[in-house]
């Protein structure tokens, strides 16, 4: 009765078989009741059609120790009860009975959001109930016979009931059926995200606009358009004991170097997190200096950086759930360098390039040299310029290093507000604080004129470093400096900088230096880090990332 129920459904709209009453109930309710993904009206609460009376229980403790495996048994009953009761009070995650033509029991595992349940209805169900799974010894295997009937291109033996479970709970299907011994894992994950947009925080005026979203698939297949050699790899791996977050990690073989990637694979499985919800997360863990302030990874949203920096030789590391691709190994040089470097003519972009290392120099020295100029060493500056500093700090209450840091704070406070408030209130925000408050400052004599050029000289620079990663931690090594040039002076802002220099030099990425290629020097990379090479020159890989083909263009 149920199974003729069930096949006539679709053509009625109507929910034939109530599991309560026992028998026909007309009831109003769409497909979806029949079948059993939706909860009977006159059922009580946590009692699921398709379970049974102890899925209202707390679910048994699920032991989530990579290690553990409950495999699938022939046993139909005892599947269903393992799985019926780790769902629990799990609402939405449903379990569906039914029979196969043959009378094999069977069921579905599915999470509702994550999967089309309209989907599993029609491409799986349906067709499955049509089937005479055959088991003989001459006839041909079971997953060949399910993949005859089931509308769907990703299918897979599952031998692991629990596991089964876990990839039922990350948006596919999990189908077990009576008297085998294994189950099958069926891709059908339809989870909402985000269209391909322009990236908004990595912008440009030349090239692709496009940036990664929040979806794994749409992030490798926004690289492979791009790549489409077979050569080009792309590995699962699993992160995170409890999220089970899908990890890729994205290399061209033949190009990337072994090494690279049998280190990158062994670190990312190595960690044992519970939840993984963002690259940055993953980043810190596999860095090898993680106490170190600047990062050792790499990173970008946009598609045509990320598949550029592939062809270099270098791996690519997305998390699913992150629009934030890592990039193993990096170097100093390529945090340095933007995408439209190479779109442009190679005079302009050398232009910028020089222009970006200016900018990080001044981002990190100029208030501490500040500092050191007018309270240590003031015969530094020349005569007129002396004149004016002292004129303009006449009246002014403050020491140069509580001038400095009160001013810096507040430009702490404004980017900060400026990021956290919503776009329309943070342009104004901005406004505000930068022009009425900095010219009250001025005009209440609380500091000098000349150091709100030297404080606005300092965040406009900052802003110039492509890398965000780079630019915060930059931020930090100011202060450094800051503190030693406040109780030194210019000796210490030099101690401060062979300090710093050599903390970079010590610093090494999946067994490239951080530096290179200036330490140790490379000589077509050096010159290819300060100004851009005409393109025609652009016929090799960087040596540093020791790629496995050297050349790039003949």
């Amino acid at each position: 009765m149920r199974t003729e129920a069930a096949l006539i459904a679709p053509y009625l709209h109507l929910s034939l078989f109530d599991p309560k009453e026992g028998g026909i109930s007309l009831k109003g309710n769409m497909i979806f009741d029949l079948i059993g993904f939706s909860q009977p009206r006159d059922c009580p609460t946590g009692v699921q059609s398709g379970g049974n009376e102890n899925s209202s229980e707390s679910p048994s403790l699920f032991d989530i120790s990579p290690e553990y495996d409950m495999p699938v048994s022939p046993d139909f009953q005892s599947n269903l009860d393992y799985c019926t009761q780790h769902k629990g009070k799990n609402a939405d995650l449903l379990i569906r009975q039914f029979s196969l033509a043959d009378g094999r029991r069977s069921f579905l595992l599915l999470v509702d959001g994550m999967c089309s349940k309209q989907s599993a209805e029609q491409n799986l169900i349906l067709p499955a109930m049509q089937l005479r799974l055959s088991c003989s010894p001459d006839s041909i295997p079971p997953m060949q016979q399910i993949s005859s009937i089931i509308l769907n291109t990703e299918l897979s033996e599952q031998p692991s009931l629990s596991k089964g479970l876990i990839a039922a709970l990350t948006g596919d299907l999990f189908l077990c059926i009576e008297g085998l011994n294994v189950g099958f894992v069926i891709g059908a994950r339809s989870i909402e995200s985000r269209s391909v947009s322009p990236s908004e925080t990595a912008g440009s005026v030349v090239g692709p606009h496009e940036g990664f979203t929040e979806n794994l698939r749409t992030n490798t297949a926004l690289i492979r358009r791009r790549i489409s050699d077979p050569n080009l790899t792309i590995e699962m791996l699993q992160v995170g004991l409890r999220s089970h977050t899908a990890v890729a990690l994205c290399y061209i073989n033949g190009v990337t170097n072994p090494k690279l990637v049998d280190t990158l694979r062994s670190d990312i499985q190595a960690v044992t997190v519970d939840l993984l919800n963002d690259s940055g997360e993953l980043a810190q863990m596999i860095e090898q200096y993680p106490l170190s302030p600047l990062p050792q990874i790499d990173g970008t949203e946009k598609p045509d950086a990320a598949a550029a920096e592939i062809c270099q030789g270098r791996a690519a590391i997305i998390v699913n759930g992150s629009p934030y691709v890592l990039l193993a190994p990096a170097t100093m040089s390529s945090m340095m360098q933007v995408t439209e470097d190479r779109y442009q003519r190679w005079t302009y972009s050398s232009f910028l390039k020089i222009l970006r290392w200016v900018a990080f120099f001044i981002s990190i020295t100029a208030p501490s040299l500040y500092v050191a100029v007018v309270a240590y060493n003031p015969g530094l500056l020349p005569v007129d310029l002396l004149l004016l500093s002292a004129a303009n700090r006449i009246n002014v209450p403050f020491s140069a290093v509580t001038e400095v840091i009160i001013m810096e704070f507040f430009i702490e406070l404004l980017r900060e507000a400026s990021i956290r408030l919503p776009g329309s209130i943070s342009s104004a925000m901005s406004i505000v604080g930068g022009l009425i408050v900095g010219d009250a400052a001025i005009r209440a004599g609380l500091v000098s004129p000349l150091l709100i050029i030297i404080i606005g000289l300092t965040s406009l620079t900052s802003f110039v470093i492509p890398s965000y990663e780079l630019a915060s931690s930059l931020r930090l090594v100011k202060y450094f400096l800051l503190a030693l040039s406040a109780i030194f002076g210019i000796f210490g802002l030099t101690v401060g900088l062979v300090l710093f220099v050599s903390q970079l030099c010590a610093l090494y990425s999946y067994g490239t230096e951080f530096t290179a290629p200036f330490s140790p020097a490379y000589s077509k990379g050096f010159i290819e880090s300060l100004i851009e090479l005409p393109i025609f020159r652009r016929d090799t890989r960087p040596e540093y990332y020791e790629p496995v083909d050297l050349i790039r263009m003949k």
